[in-house]
C-alpha cells in the first residue's frame, strides 16, 4: 500500500487497483476502480444521500429561517452518475434577501464539505407555494423531492397544493 496526499493506492499482483479520494472523516461517494487500461467510477447513492442529509440537519439546527430541506433532480431519481451535483431545494420562512439568486452563497456554504457539488435552491415557503401553483422547475422539483431534514410536512403540504392546482387545471 502506497500512502500519497490525497489518495491510496492499493497496488496487488493481478488485482484491480481501487482509488479512493481521503477525506478527514469518511471515504469519498465517488469511487473509481481500474483494471489494466479500463477504469471505472459509480456513485454510491446511499451514501451521498446520507451524508447530503446530516449537512441539512446541521443547517436546519443552525438557522432557525430554514423550514425543510429536499432533494430533487438526478440523485433523487436515483439517475446520478458520478459527474453529477447534487440539487438542495431549501424552504425557508423567511429571508431578508428579496431575490431567491441572492440567497444560494449562504446556503451553499452549507454543503460545501461534502463529496459531490451541491447547488442550493433556497426559496421562502411564499415564493415555493406561489410558485409551485404553475407549470415549471418548482413544480417538477416537488414532484420528485427527496426529504432531507427539517418539518416533512412543509413539502406534503407544497406537494399537495401543487397537485390540486394541477387537476384544475386539467
Amino acid at each position: 500500500m502506497l500512502q500519497r496526499d490525497t489518495q491510496t493506492v492499493l497496488i496487488m499482483e493481478n488485482q484491480p487497483i481501487t482509488t479512493q479520494l481521503q477525506t478527514a472523516s469518511k471515504p469519498s461517494t465517488v469511487q473509481r476502480r481500474s483494471s489494466g487500461s479500463v477504469r471505472i467510477a459509480f456513485l454510491d447513492r446511499k451514501g451521498a444521500v446520507a451524508e447530503l442529509s446530516e449537512q441539512a440537519q446541521a443547517l436546519v439546527l443552525r438557522d432557525p429561517r430554514v423550514a425543510d430541506v429536499g432533494l430533487f433532480g438526478s440523485l433523487a431519481r436515483g439517475q446520478a452518475l458520478p459527474s453529477s451535483d447534487a440539487d438542495v431545494l431549501i424552504a425557508l420562512r423567511e429571508h431578508p434577501e428579496q431575490r431567491w439568486f441572492d440567497r444560494m452563497p449562504e446556503y451553499g456554504a452549507a454543503f460545501e464539505h461534502t463529496a459531490l457539488p451541491v447547488e442550493t435552491f433556497p426559496y421562502t415557503l411564499d415564493e415555493l407555494t406561489r410558485l409551485s401553483a404553475h407549470p415549471g422547475f418548482i413544480r417538477t422539483a416537488m414532484r420528485e423531492l427527496l426529504y432531507l431534514s427539517g418539518d416533512a410536512y412543509v413539502w406534503r403540504r407544497l406537494q399537495r397544493e401543487a397537485q390540486r392546482t394541477l387537476k384544475a387545471e386539467s
